[in-house]
């Protein structure tokens, strides 16, 4: 039976616990005593028996090397053994859990995204993501509580590194660095250690890195970050099938939509840079805040609170949110990546997603548009890539941003060979193990259609509204049913059009940095 904790005074204050008996960062517990870190091997035996490594007695799995993507990467890291997310994880472990047949995890005892049963030999009934406005009173009170849960539960599998790999065991060679975490929290420090800086030395970071934007990655990593933070949600519900929902955020308006009490957290109006005190999320500290801090100490974030969430339109009322028509653009784009599978990739339906190019594929460096235009009209906490996962509308974000790039898959059918398998950014490259997750899995593994990671959307991006699935007949009837669709896109399109004068509802002014920008 797992043994999950519940933070108290811990949680409210921000303090990180050291860990001084066996513990783990991205790591499991059982893999981080002083012998561990020491021998690079994390092999945890799967029950009581120490001779059970990896669920090697029935099959499920044995201790093997890691393998890693021996590659030519590209981009404009060039550094080589200064970083320890080079050749993930073996800075940390070279050694790991290789799993058999449809099981997973650390010790193999978990199955594989979409499938079930205690041989994991089942294929699991997928969950089905919803739009957020469609969800029913009981679900939305489930999934806000939830997460409010997460946040305030310490993760019983992980926790995190406090220091980078070479001071691991601290000053003395025998005390392992790590901090205990929520399961919300652990979520955004993943996302901060993804993009961090790499650490030179006092004050001298090297910026140019990020292994989860500005390359291929950028979709099957957010993709596998919010699957795994959904699995941790059902297992804290009870409901396997619970499913976070989506934001559409596609509504060429000037206002946030679900930025209400009801649902994440409205306005402050004693102060507009915060959430209404009316809203749970008022109360939710961050973590991972202050990149620069950690820069010129040489040190990593240790998961302490570092104040609250920041949120707000910015003041410009010449923006507003992308619209379906911007969605539609995108998925007409055949090509998955262009080199040089970067930033400046045209005709990339990466690059249009994740919204460095026109959403028609078009180069254009002044450019600001779908995921990064979203994050920035957000501003505030959403507005910077190592803190961003820190405010929840990020889950229904990136929730929407899948939806975008499953459509594209079912419409093309992409073999494995579509993504770059090198000359991507450090970290990009299809067999990459994706940073920081562990047990190692590969940018490949996570490039195919949601049905068979066990979950799906309702959702049809066909439809002008984005938002409704409509059936129809091949009768009179359907035709009638096809004439009404018809007239509510055009109505729909007016709205828009009329939408995209007003005001927004929340003017605040943070900063004018593209999301990503400091990365």
């Amino acid at each position: 039976m797992r043994v999950v904790h519940v933070l108290g005074i811990v949680s409210v204050l921000g303090i990180g616990l050291l860990c001084v008996n066996p513990a783990e960062a991205q790591f499991p517990r059982a893999c981080c005593t002083v012998e561990g870190i020491l021998s690079k091997r994390c092999c945890p035996a799967l029950s009581s028996d120490p001779a059970n490594v990896c669920g090697s007695l029935s099959g499920r799995g044995s201790c093997s090397p890691v393998r890693v993507d021996s590659k030519p990467w590209g981009g404009p890291y060039r550094l080589r053994n200064v970083d320890d997310r080079e050749r993930w994880p073996t800075k940390f472990f070279n050694q790991t859990c290789r799993c058999n047949s449809n099981f997973a995890g650390y010790d193999c005892g978990q199955c594989k995204f979409g499938w079930t049963g205690p041989n994991c030999d089942q294929r699991k009934t997928p969950v089905v993501r919803k739009n957020i406005h469609s969800l029913s009173s009981e679900e939305l009170r489930e999934f806000l509580d939830v997460l409010d849960m997460a946040k305030n539960t310490i993760h019983p599998d992980y926790m995190i590194a406090t220091q980078h790999w070479l001071g691991l065991l601290g000053p003395n060679g025998t005390e392992p660095q790590f901090a205990n975490i929520s399961i919300y929290d652990f979520f955004v420090w993943q996302h901060y250690y993804s993009v961090r800086d790499t650490l030179l030395g006092p004050g001298r970071p090297f910026k140019a890195i990020d292994f989860s934007h500005k390359g291929p990655a950028f979709i099957t990593w957010h993709r596998y970050h919010i699957l795994s933070l959904e699995r941790e949600l059902q297992r804290l519900t009870g409901n396997e099938n619970f499913a976070i929902p989506y934001w559409n955020f596609a509504t060429g308006q000037s206002e946030c939509d679900v930025c209400t009490d009801s649902l994440l957290g409205g306005r402050n109006p004693d102060n507009p840079f915060l959430i209404s005190n009316q809203s749970r999320f008022s109360r939710w500290g961050v973590v991972c805040n202050s990149l620069d801090d950690y820069n010129r100490l040489v040190t990593l974030c240790n998961g302490t609170m570092e104040g609250f969430i920041q949120r707000g339109m910015v003041g410009r009322t010449n923006m507003s949110l992308p619209t379906m028509t911007d969605v539609r653009s995108c998925l007409g784009i055949r090509e998955f990546d262009s080199p040089p599978y970067f930033t400046n990739s045209s005709f990339s339906f990466r690059n249009a997603l994740e919204g460095y190019e026109r959403p028609d594929g078009e180069l254009d460096e002044t450019v600001d548009n779908l995921h990064n235009l979203v994050h920035t009209l957000l501003n505030g906490t959403s507005a910077l890539s190592h803190s961003a996962a820190n405010d929840p509308i990020f889950l229904l974000l990136h929730s929407f941003t899948d939806a975008i790039f499953d459509e594209w898959m079912r419409r093309f059918l992409p073999s494995n060979a579509t993504y770059p398998d090198e000359m991507a950014p450090i970290g990009h490259n299809r067999d990459y193990n994706m940073v920081p997750f562990f047990p190692p899995i590969t940018n490949e593994e996570i490039y195919v259609t949601s049905d068979q990671l066990g979950y799906s959307y309702a959702i049809s991006l066909d439809d002008a509204d984005g938002g409704a699935v409509f059936v129809l007949g091949s009768t009179l009837g359907g035709v009638f049913v096809g004439l009404l669709v018809l007239l509510l896109i055009f109505v729909l399109y007016l709205r828009q059009r009329r939408n995209r004068g007003f005001e927004p509802l929340i003017r605040a002014d943070f900063t004018n940095r593209k999301y990503t920008e400091e990365a």
